[in-house]
């Protein structure tokens, strides 16, 4: 992290790999304390993993350096999650989403070329199928089904800056205010103040590696 922000200070325009909210959300008080411009890139709204751009004051912006997919695959979501890794390293690899057709990755220009080359049924995915609003139903797998888990998955930010806001009495499930230990069921709500409304349309199942698979209704 230390090397984007000195290169950074150096006038260069500096771009990360995709790193996950909470890595994000250090760079990003990292750049704020050395003067620099920060922006992120996560292709989709409510992205998880972004690709983090440092620039000096004296550049006023940058462009948006993700690629996002569309991939066609005989297999379930962590299957594909399995290819992928054997093809990309970690540093190209944004959020993955299952859609009713296939499903979305994104990437960079350099991963998307790769994956056409490996053989992949993919492109580069249509206006039309990027979800475009804050608002928007997703499928997610996650490890629990905790207040804190869900809500910092859903809402793409760290598990730990989600469970500060759970601790401060911000987040509310059933209408009550929620710890940190509550766990979700399908119908309910999440409201966390300044992140928006989260609610679980369906619990779709166990995954193999004994994950849970949600479907999110989730407003910004």
């Amino acid at each position: 992290m230390q090397e984007y922000l000195n290169r950074a200070r150096g006038g260069r325009v500096v771009q990360t790999p995709f790193l996950d909210a909470e890595a994000l959300d250090e760079l990003r008080r990292r750049a704020k304390e050395e003067g620099l411009h920060f922006e992120s890139f996560g292709g989709l709204p409510m992205a998880e993993r972004q690709v983090a751009m440092l620039f000096p004051q004296n550049i006023p912006a940058v462009s948006d350096p993700t690629k996002v997919a569309f991939i066609r695959f005989e297999g379930d979501l962590e299957a594909l999650e399995d290819r992928l890794r054997t093809l990309l390293e970690p540093g190209a690899m944004g959020d993955l989403e299952e859609m009713a057709e296939g499903f979305l990755l994104v990437t960079t220009p350099k991963g998307l070329k790769l994956l056409q080359e490996a053989g992949l049924e993919v492109r580069e995915a249509l206006p039309e199928e990027r979800p475009k609003s804050r608002e928007r139903t997703r499928s997610v797998v996650v490890p629990s089904l905790r207040v804190d888990v869900v809500g910092a998955k859903g809402f793409g930010v760290s598990r730990t800056y989600f469970a500060q806001g759970v601790k401060a009495g911000k987040v509310r499930l059933r209408g009550k205010t929620a710890s940190v230990k509550d766990e979700l069921t399908e119908g309910d709500t999440l409201m966390a103040e300044g992140l928006g409304t989260l609610r679980v349309r369906r619990v779709l199942g166990q995954t193999k590696r004994g994950n849970a698979k949600l479907e999110l209704e989730v407003q910004r």
